[in-house]
């Protein structure tokens, strides 16, 4: 029980969401795979962000607990994965400059 929740003191502090998308959106430039784990890491900032406004004293308990949290996750990152991933292909459509 003292693990569990534990666990569940860690995982609604937004400072350690922002610390997630931090490295997650350095790895992604660093290592370079292709804006996948740059739009988890934009999930992990904007999950942050809910958090942060979950404290504040207009907020409501959108999330409630870690499945909420974990449900919560799951549907940013997949937005986030098709808006970015929709953003850049779209992009992609228009002609290159370099070819001859």
């Amino acid at each position: 029980m003292a693990v569990d929740s534990a666990l569940e003191t860690w995982l609604f502090l937004p400072a350690l969401w922002v610390a997630l998308a931090i490295v997650l959106v350095g790895a992604d430039m660093l290592f370079g795979f292709h804006f996948f784990v740059l739009s988890i890491g934009v999930a992990c900032l904007i999950l942050a962000g809910l958090l942060f406004a979950q404290q504040g004293p207009w907020a409501v308990d959108a999330i409630g607990s870690w499945r909420g949290l974990a449900v919560w996750f799951a549907a940013l990152s997949v937005a986030s994965v098709l808006l970015i991933k929709g953003v850049f292909q779209r992009r992609r459509g228009r002609p290159d400059i370099n070819e001859y």
